[in-house]
């Protein structure tokens, strides 16, 4: 019986121990991580707007304004999740003054991204974000919708999944760029997009 016991106290005193230890190495590695997690989003946000010299976290993690050497605008850059086939596509998207996009990000399986091998995660590939550029809001949609953008052959829930957040990005978020009435956007549409993108 008091053996038993003593294995028992044995057991809760390392997992206490392991406990303490597990906690002290999480806390003072925690703002080296945090840190270098900074310095990766401020190099990619740098990569989606190089005319940006510097940028204002106006929405935590979620929206930026890029402000010049003047501090003037330059754009925006937001980030969004779209529903795709396997999961929620993270996505970053740099957007002009004038309401174009700049450059796009598709997150890698490491930052979230759970599509398909060989098909949705082709949605991260040059040839398939490079359509976006120079697009606005009107300008995105499928080749098959009457639009601009070729699907991703065998991936196309995954295509439509990138440019409804993509679209319901940039109804949010366009309202932040220095010229506001240069979009025009119907509420009925932002809804449709909203429940594209749920499905």
């Amino acid at each position: 019986m008091k053996s038993s016991a003593w294995m028992v106290i044995s057991l809760v005193i390392v997992c206490l121990i392991s406990g303490g230890l597990l906690a002290r190495v999480y806390l003072s590695t925690k703002p080296r991580i945090e840190a270098q997690k900074q310095f990766e989003l401020r190099q990619r946000l740098i990569e989606l707007l190089p005319s940006a010299k510097q940028f204002n976290e106006i929405i935590r993690d979620t929206l930026w304004i890029g402000l010049d050497e003047n501090n003037r605008p330059t754009g925006i850059i937001f980030r969004v999740a779209p529903l795709g086939y396997g999961g929620p596509i993270p996505i970053l998207v740099a957007l002009n003054c004038d309401t174009t996009i700049n450059k796009i990000y598709i997150g890698s399986a490491a930052e979230g991204l759970k599509e398909t091998p060989g098909l949705g995660y082709k949605v991260r590939d040059e040839e398939f974000l490079n359509q976006f550029i120079n697009k606005n809001y009107h300008a995105l949609s499928l080749v098959r919708n009457g639009g601009t953008i070729q699907a991703i052959t065998g991936a196309t829930i995954s295509s439509q999944a990138v440019i409804n957040g993509i679209k319901l990005g940039i109804s949010r978020f366009a309202q932040y760029l220095p010229v506001k009435d240069s979009i025009l956007i119907k509420e009925d549409t932002i809804q449709s997009i909203e429940a594209d993108t749920i499905k």
